[in-house]
């Protein structure tokens, strides 16, 4: 029974961590572009922290929900902002 959960695990580990994650990472980063996808990738403390929250009943405090929540609001704005224009060098107008 060891010896199948050992293996599973490593298969798990070989198989969907390694070699499908970095697959699906990269074709998002091509998908959504490097900006919105750092926002996403800085967000993983939140995430972390929420999910342990959840699964693992780890104390929240009000800092930190406050935290959470000023960073939420930062990737609505973030992902709802305008991009600058590609051509602004040349019209000296490179204002967001």
């Amino acid at each position: 029974d060891d010896a199948m959960m050992i293996g599973g695990a490593a298969l798990w580990s070989g198989m969907a961590i390694n070699a499908v994650a970095p697959f699906m990472q990269v074709y998002g980063q091509q998908t959504i572009g490097a900006s919105r996808a750092q926002v996403v990738y800085a967000s993983q403390p939140l995430w972390a922290s929420l999910l342990s929250w959840i699964m693992l009943k780890e104390t929240l405090g009000t800092d930190g929900m406050m935290g959470g929540s000023l960073f939420l609001v930062a990737i609505a704005l973030a992902a709802t902002a305008e991009s600058p224009d590609p051509n602004c060098e040349v019209d000296n107008n490179c204002e967001v």
